[in-house]
């Protein structure tokens, strides 16, 4: 009697099958829900690298601000400042639990996973670079794909390596929000590149700081392995993907996450609707702990919008046959979002294509002439004009240009 196949290798030659990307239609809802909110607060919280021409506050917003910029400022403080790249890297380790979970049953070996990750987050890297270089100094992937490389290694090993990393990293994390708590007393008004007169000097004044970003990236980007290392746990336990057997501890991690995730934002929020830094108060000792508690409270409220975004997709997935108008409306909203989600990575490219046609001074130049709410409006509507973009790619069962292009570089088939 022969001995039963791994899955994935074949009786023939005991290989292991090559990766195989899961249909659209197979997608769990909930991570691909999560994962478009996410592009509409990174869109926000980014206008800080597009504005530019008036000094900075606390986390980067623009002093003597209009009472609409300021309320819209605030608004921006508590939903996406310091929540939107965290729920974001997050479900980036969530992805990479997947993909190892969906690896060990092919039968794949820790060392085959590994490179083919290695190559997958290089090509990633350079898709970061050149977004850093040409279009934005804010970029994200370049610390992505280093930090999510560091993340690789350690969910191969054993299950203690990743909470131990998590905890390890968290005071990297607390560092971030430190500098973004006290921003407002060392001066400036904008990155160098936003203001730049025209674009090839926008570009020369990103190339160097993006080429440091890539060496600097395991210290300085550290703290973005907590979030990735508590998504890539989550993978383990099929949090996202199986929300039935998982109700019990999706509905109070939904619960109190939003709930402390918006409490812990309010005391920085505050100083910012005083007036931030610069003005008779806080000294920076103070700003510093508030900014802290910001970002680790922002941490707090993406593990809750994770586990919302999962109860909330399912809810759609098992509606009745004959739904309320309002169950309708809001079916095609959450399967909308859905669609830009599984498309992240285009859409947070072409986020930045629109905006460098808009916001710097050898364009239209809005980045000196609107302030956060006019900037805010254009951000939303953007994100929502993509929508229906995404939703016709998918029921064509097709995958973004970069998503396509990444798969492709790394090794994967449809």
């Amino acid at each position: 009697m022969s001995a039963p196949l791994r899955p994935g290798t074949s009786r023939r030659s005991g290989a292991v099958a090559a990766p195989v990307s899961v249909p659209l239609a197979r997608r769990a809802g909930g991570p691909d829900l999560a994962r478009g909110l996410a592009l509409l607060g990174i869109g926000l919280a980014n206008l800080v690298g597009w504005l530019h021409g008036s000094d900075w506050t606390v986390l980067l917003k623009q002093s003597g601000a209009t009472a609409l910029d300021r309320s819209v400022d605030v608004l921006v403080a508590l939903l996406a400042d310091n929540r939107a790249f965290p729920l974001f890297a997050l479900l980036f380790g969530y992805g990479i639990g997947v993909l190892h979970r969906r690896a060990r049953e092919r039968g794949e070996t820790a060392r085959m996973f590994t490179g083919r990750m290695a190559r997958r987050h290089l090509v990633l890297l350079g898709i970061g670079l050149a977004h850093a270089i040409l279009l934005f100094s804010g970029d994200i992937l370049v610390a992505y794909a280093v930090v999510g490389m560091l993340c690789v290694l350690l969910v191969s090993r054993h299950r203690v390596m990743l909470p131990l990393a998590a905890v390890l990293a968290l005071p990297a994390l607390g560092v971030w929000g430190w500098a973004d708590g006290t921003i407002g007393l060392r001066g400036g008004s904008g990155y160098a590149s936003a203001s730049a007169p025209d674009y090839l000097s926008a570009v020369q004044l990103r190339t160097l700081p993006a080429l440091r970003g890539v060496l600097t990236a395991p210290l300085w980007d550290l703290g973005l392995l907590t979030p990735m290392a508590l998504g890539a746990i989550a993978a383990r336990l099929r949090l996202l993907e199986e929300v039935s057997a998982n109700r019990d501890l999706l509905v109070p991690v939904t619960r109190w996450g939003l709930g402390i995730g918006l409490l812990g934002a309010v005391p920085l929020t505050v100083v910012l609707l005083r007036g931030g830094a610069g003005t008779p108060g806080p000294d920076e000792i103070v700003l510093g702990v508030l900014g802290v508690l910001h970002q680790y409270s922002g941490l707090v409220l993406a593990l809750g919008v994770a586990a919302g975004a999962a109860l909330l997709a399912q809810r759609v997935l098992e509606g009745g046959p004959h739904p309320r108008r309002r169950e309708r409306w809001l079916g095609t909203g959450v399967r909308g979002v859905e669609a830009l989600g599984a498309v992240s990575l285009s859409v947070y490219i072409a986020q930045s294509l629109l905006f460098a046609a808009l916001f710097p001074p050898y364009t239209l130049d809005l980045g000196a002439r609107l302030g956060t709410a006019g900037a805010a409006a254009l951000v939303l509507a953007a994100w929502l004009a993509m929508i229906p973009l995404a939703v016709l790619l998918r029921a064509h069962d097709r995958r973004g240009p970069l998503e396509s292009l990444l798969r492709r570089l790394a090794g994967s088939r449809a």
